[in-house]
């Protein structure tokens, strides 16, 4: 059974400063495919670069108003992690349930973002490393030359971090064991650092979620969702955030041609060929393997890269 009508692949940047004019590798990407009437399988339309978030996110919204006003079932990936490993929200003492929750109105509420994509997400690390109080800094690390200070090292505190007798977190979220390369969402520089992005992510996608129009239509997998191969309402426009990470996508960079852009165009044409022969359900469903305790740590807490498991 296909789920969607409508592809989203956002290839994310953390970057503090608008983009170069000319489009570039290391930026913001969005591709989007959408199906044809009948049972063609959907296309990639478009590749668009965006030079700041908070643009790249206006026309993430007006595509996503466009589309349910046609009725559509979308599917919209980032490619950050949506979650932490298990037990951080409990070491910065967090009370909302569920623990995802929590972490994201924290990040929103200490994130500065401008228009101009100046932010403060290493201030935003240090001040999460405060509230969790471990022995040694961390457990986020990583920062430019120079930004070290009390509570955010350039380097790894070591993992398991323990936080206190009884509390320690892991490297790896149990999504990243099956995704093997990807990078800990601890880690906020240098290559491959997805710490950043999720910093500067999360607000971004919980602006589009709490949209006045969006919002009724709008579910985070697996958070909202749970793990099943039915993510959707049966009937009506709908919209799933999932995370992506395009590494998992076959990807053919011709000569010349800028990695990121290939990416989010593979990355649509992944999903939308899985999704036409009626296999993307199982990418939603609860992952083999993993015991009750560990599949209900990532609904609450940690999130799940969509396909992480399955062979491409």
């Amino acid at each position: 059974m296909r789920l969607f009508d409508t592809y989203l692949a956002v290839d994310w940047s953390a970057r503090n400063g608008p983009s170069p004019a000319r489009p570039s590798r290391d930026a913001l990407w969005v591709g989007e495919g959408s199906r044809s009437d009948g049972d063609e399988a959907p296309r990639v339309d478009t590749v668009t670069y965006w030079r700041t978030r908070w643009a790249c996110v206006e026309h993430l919204r007006q595509r996503l108003l466009h589309h349910t006003a046609l009725g559509r079932r979308v599917c919209v990936g980032f490619d950050f992690a949506f979650g932490y490993p298990s037990g951080f929200a409990v070491a910065m003492g967090l009370a909302a349930a569920p623990p995802w929750r929590g972490l994201w109105a924290e990040v929103a509420s200490l994130l500065v973002d401008d228009d101009d994509n100046r932010n403060n997400r290493f201030a935003v690390a240090a001040a999460l490393n405060q509230r969790c109080g471990g022995a040694a800094s961390g457990p986020l690390w990583g920062c430019p030359s120079g930004g070290a200070g009390p509570h955010l090292l350039p380097t790894s505190p070591g993992f398991p971090y323990t936080v206190r007798p009884g509390l320690s977190l892991d490297r790896l979220r149990w999504t990243e064991q099956r995704a093997p390369g990807a990078q800990p969402v601890w880690k906020l520089y240098g290559p491959g650092s997805v710490g950043g992005q999720t910093l500067t992510g999360i607000p971004a996608i919980g602006r589009l979620r709490a949209d006045p129009t969006l919002a009724p239509l709008s579910r985070v997998w697996p958070f909202e969702t749970g793990f099943t191969d039915t993510p959707l309402p049966r009937q009506g426009p709908a919209i799933v955030y999932a995370e992506i990470w395009p590494s998992l996508a076959p990807t053919r960079v011709d000569d010349g041609a800028i990695r990121d852009a290939a990416q989010v165009r593979a990355m649509v044409r992944w999903l939308a060929t899985t999704d036409h022969v009626g296999q993307l359900g199982q990418w939603f469903a609860p992952p083999a393997g993993l015991s009750p305790a560990a599949l209900a740590a990532c609904v609450l807490q940690e999130g799940w890269i969509l396909g992480a498991g399955f062979n491409a």
